[in-house]
């Protein structure tokens, strides 16, 4: 019988890890880094701990396997450029942004990078566009970004202080954003373990030389929630779960991979419920739902031809 095939429950079983790994793992980084900068690990210092090993372990893991780490110098350079967008741009934003804002509300609003990148992708030739649905979806995802801004906008729920840091992780996934578009426009010849180590170990460089100006060594608290924080984002929230990334896009449907995107920020405000007693009022999770779903819409939905 072919469904007691062991080869075929094997590949079943590291699908169903990989999933989970994506889910879970990446999910749990939210929590991760807010316990650690709740342990007093500067955010800057922070980052560019979390960003250095994890290159280095992804380019020693990508040599022990054969793969050159030698790559074109324009590649290189691309490399630099978008793993400054993505990773201190988009990802610092996020460290900065959880010194005032809960963990699950920063996965929400981080939730929306699919809206933005569609927004983006549809106003640039040269990219391919939503479909009539996908443009749906979109206007459904802002919308729920809508109702989880109005009260603290309004100034129902919140402090001065969470405002503002959710003014800056929204302009931190706008610099995600557009390190992505980069990333279309200037694909990189390489393997991708190879060029995302290379994105880490140079954004994790920037973030160490950018702790030095802020003076975040001089603050540098370890204790063992922040350490175990940081070896948790190392290891698992970068290596572990890049690699099941790469492996689940080389065995599935690429979109059926993105649904980590809507899955993620479930996960967070769970957790960040759960462990931290994050408050979850009705907005927020009116909010999640309608985002997840715009989300959802969005992802799935069949794009356009490019311009």
């Amino acid at each position: 019988m072919a469904s007691l095939n062991p080869l075929r429950w094997s590949r079943r079983s590291k699908m169903v890890a990989a999933f989970g790994t994506l889910y879970v793992v990446w999910g749990s980084t939210y929590l991760a880094i807010k316990i650690g900068l709740n342990a007093g690990l500067p955010p800057a210092a922070f980052a560019g701990m979390r960003l250095v090993p994890a290159g280095l372990i992804l380019l020693l893991l990508a040599k022990m396997r054969g793969i050159p780490l030698r790559i074109r110098r324009r590649d290189f350079v691309t490399c630099a450029v978008v793993g400054c967008f993505l990773l201190v741009g988009g990802m610092f934003t996020m460290f900065l942004a959880e010194t005032s804002v809960p963990s699950g509300l920063a996965a929400l609003l981080v939730a929306a990078l699919p809206l933005w990148i569609a927004l983006a992708e549809s106003a640039l030739p040269g990219m391919e566009r939503p479909s009539a649905l996908g443009v749906v979806g979109l206007l459904i995802g802002l919308s729920g970004l809508g109702v989880l801004m109005y009260p603290r906008l309004a100034g129902m729920t919140g402090s001065t202080a969470q405002l503002r840091g959710i003014l800056v992780l929204l302009a931190g996934t706008w610099l995600w954003t557009t390190g992505s578009v980069l990333s279309k426009k200037r694909p990189i010849r390489a393997d991708a373990m190879v060029a995302t180590g290379y994105e880490m170990l140079i954004a994790g460089l920037v973030l160490c030389g950018i702790a030095t100006v802020a003076g975040d060594w001089g603050r540098v608290q370890f204790s063992a929630g922040g350490a175990w924080a940081l070896a948790y984002l190392i290891l698992f929230g970068s290596v572990m779960a890049f690699t099941a990334f790469v492996w689940a896009l080389r065995n599935a449907p690429a979109s059926k991979v993105m649904t980590y995107a809507y899955v993620n920020p479930v996960i967070a405000a769970f957790l960040g419920w759960a462990v931290l007693s994050e408050r979850l009022d009705l907005w927020t999770l009116a909010g999640m739902v309608i985002i997840v779903a715009g989300v959802a819409l969005t992802t799935s939905a069949p794009t356009r031809p490019a311009r």
